[in-house]
């Protein structure tokens, strides 16, 4: 905060004349400013105008309702002041009165004072201030100054009582304000019916007054004065309510006995039950007051007096009127204080009631409606099903493995690859074979030379050596010419390799036995179905033809995501008997071949394909054979699987979850 000011800061060294009065001017803004937003800043206005200050701010806070502004005077800088007024209004409104603050320049005898004042709520309490910065000439003056400032805040206060809405009908704004803040504090709306009761019972110098909600055709009595508890069976309280209930019927008030005023009144009944409660009340006066909400009672409010000072209709009409401000409070309070339960009861009487109201045509079908599909549900039956995860694995897989221990030569396919019958997959080195062959067939020969000689030499024994010779070399040949065979991997049928890269091994030393390729037919697949354990006994019982079931042989529709606009139909074969973790959870595995339109698995298709020579007899006979389908699917593709386990009742298929949820959480 500065603590010497400049002359040339927009304080002038001459005394702040008045040119109009600050307090009219204040007057005349409550008259015609609509809120207490544009009272405060027109306000503040007038009063630097006043003070002829550089800068003012004023902060005020009405519950959710911040008001914050600022104003200057004069052809100063108020940028200057604005951080020292700022920081002393944020005093102000911690401290809550008001203060005051004399700054003196570092050479010559010039003076400014910080000035703040509070500003209340027409209730009472501190909600804001007003700070400013002025010039003053001597202590005299500056204290002059803080007591101006201080009237003008309090009469903006004043004024905030008369501003917007409060203009009209201030009395009973002020009044139903009052009654919603009570009930607002009350915590049931028996303890807000207790606090009206024994309020109006002690203006109205009453014996006893009940206030009671309108339910339907009846009463229900909240609170009665000078008792904290209300007895349903006792002889007072049974005659009170019955008076009530006769004012809910007739919708007007009623009193017993009229004085002569009131037999201008159009309603001549005779009022029994109040004339009961009149009798058993020892001949005091009674009166009962039915308060409305659009036309529709909602509360009945019931008075008994002596008899020497009766019920006057002024009284009554002054009463009404009063009474009509609290209908808003009592509503909020009964609706804020209702339980869960009876919120919904009240919204369902109430939906029923408008319902069976005159017109609402298209309410009523929407209902009939909503009560057809509830008959539907509740003794209707539709085909359920169970959806799983499921994994495409081939039908048939061939492993192929390393025929000896040798160096790979070379590979030819890597997998994705498709492969028809007998093509070489991979070839081993078979250089050394080929030379043992060779070797071999040079011995046979010379064999064959020497048994030829043998022959001509007429050696019978030499014949027969060179022959036993031959046939040991043919032997040897027959089996390195197996081996150099068997060098060459080929594939066993057309289909897919499915495993198997070897394009980095190519050059290593592979042992007998090793796996190589994995190859499988391109066009039979079969599912991998994840079946719950909740889902296991419907899956069996379906395999076995339970009589619950309209189709023995499961079956169901798979879609991909590869693609999920496809869809093929499967038939379950059989499940494995024991359970296995997937996605860390225990299911049971199913397996199901992908069957074409007319129920055909694809195993069943492959072999009438390669058993007919005439591939468009086939086609005309059983359709087409789904390689739209075959042509992207992939193993290890993952899907869902929809298992369609016949009918069911559509209340079990929407409830038997929670039932089983409930069965095994409670043990029922």
């Amino acid at each position: 905060m500065p603590t010497a000011m400049s002359d040339s800061k927009g304080l002038h060294p001459q005394a702040a004349t008045e040119r109009s009065d600050p307090f009219a001017d204040i007057i005349a803004l409550a008259r015609s400013v609509t809120s207490r937003t544009r009272l405060h800043r027109e306000s503040l206005n007038v009063i630097v105008r006043h003070f002829q200050s550089p800068y003012g701010a004023i902060h005020v806070r009405y519950a959710a309702e911040v008001i914050q502004d600022d104003a200057h005077s004069g052809p100063g800088d108020p940028n200057f002041w604005k951080s020292a007024v700022q920081q002393f209004l944020t005093e102000s409104l911690a401290d809550g009165r008001s203060s005051a603050r004399l700054l003196k320049s570092r050479s010559g005898d010039a003076r400014v004072a910080l000035l703040a004042a509070p500003i209340y709520d027409p209730s009472g309490p501190a909600v804001g201030a007003l700070a400013l910065i002025t010039n003053v000439s001597d202590d005299a003056e500056w204290t002059a100054r803080l007591a101006a400032l201080e009237a003008l805040c309090r009469l903006v206060s004043f004024c905030c009582e008369f501003v917007g809405p409060q203009k009209t009908g201030a009395g009973d704004s002020r009044q139903g304000d009052s009654a919603l803040a009570k009930a607002a504090a009350c915590e049931s709306v028996e303890q807000f019916a207790f606090a009206v009761t024994n309020e109006l019972c002690n203006r109205m110098d009453c014996n006893q007054v009940a206030l009671a909600l309108a339910e339907r055709n009846h009463v229900r009595i909240l609170s009665i004065s000078g008792l904290d508890q209300i007895g349903d069976r006792s002889p007072g309280a049974a005659s009170l309510r019955a008076a009530m209930e006769e004012c809910l019927d007739a919708e007007s008030s009623i009193v017993f006995p009229r004085e002569e005023a009131w037999s201008e009144q159009s309603d001549t009944g005779d009022h029994r039950l109040h004339k009961q409660w009149h009798g058993a009340s020892k001949g005091d006066a009674v009166a009962s007051i039915p308060l409305f909400v659009d036309d529709r009672v909602v509360a009945v409010v019931s008075l008994r007096r002596s008899r020497d000072q009766g019920l006057s209709r002024e009284q009554l009409d002054q009463l009404s009127a009063r009474l009509a401000t609290l209908v808003p409070a009592l509503m909020l309070a009964r609706k804020a204080h209702r339980s869960a339960i009876r919120h919904f009861a009240d919204s369902v009487v109430d939906s029923w009631h408008a319902l069976l109201s005159p017109g609402r045509m298209g309410r009523k079908l929407c209902a009939a409606g909503l009560a057809i599909a509830i008959v539907y549900c509740s003794f209707g039956s539709a085909d359920y099903s169970v959806r799983v995860p499921c994994v495409v694995q081939p039908a048939e897989a061939r492993h192929l493995s390393a025929p000896f221990e040798g160096v790979l030569a070379a590979t030819f396919v890597v997998p994705g690859d498709t492969v028809a019958a007998g093509q070489v997959l991979a070839v081993f080195d078979h250089r050394d074979w080929n030379l043992q062959r060779a070797e071999l067939q040079a011995q046979w020969n010379v064999l064959e030379r020497e048994k030829d000689r043998a022959m001509a030499a007429d050696a019978p024994v030499e014949v027969q050596l060179a022959l036993a010779n031959q046939a040991l070399v043919e032997a040897k040949l027959k089996i390195v010419e197996s081996r150099i065979e068997r060098a060459s991997l080929r594939a066993p049928f057309d289909g897919l390799v499915i495993h198997g890269d070897l394009r980095k091994r190519v050059g290593d030393r592979l042992v007998e036995g090793e796996s190589l390729f994995q190859v499988a037919p391109d066009s039979v697949w079969k599912l991998e179905l994840e079946i719950p354990e909740h889902a296991l006994s419907w899956v069996e019982a379906g395999l076995n033809g339970g009589q619950t079931f309209q189709n023995p042989a499961l079956s169901g529709h798979f879609t991909g995501f590869a693609k999920p606009e496809q869809s093929q139909k499967f038939r379950i074969t059989h499940v494995r008997p024991g359970a296995e973790l997937r996605r860390e959870k225990n299911v049971f595995i199913a397996e199901a071949e992908l069957t074409s339109g007319n129920g055909e698995s694809h195993a069943d298709r492959s072999a009438k394909r390669s058993s007919t020579s005439d591939q468009s007899e086939l086609s005309a006979e059983h359709g087409p054979l789904e390689t739209s389908f075959s042509c992207w699917i992939r193993p290890g593709m993952e899907g869902v699987a929809r298992i369609d386990v016949g009918r069911r009742p559509i209340r079990w298929i929407a409830f038997h979850r929670i039932v089983d949820y409930l069965r095994l959480r409670f043990w029922l």
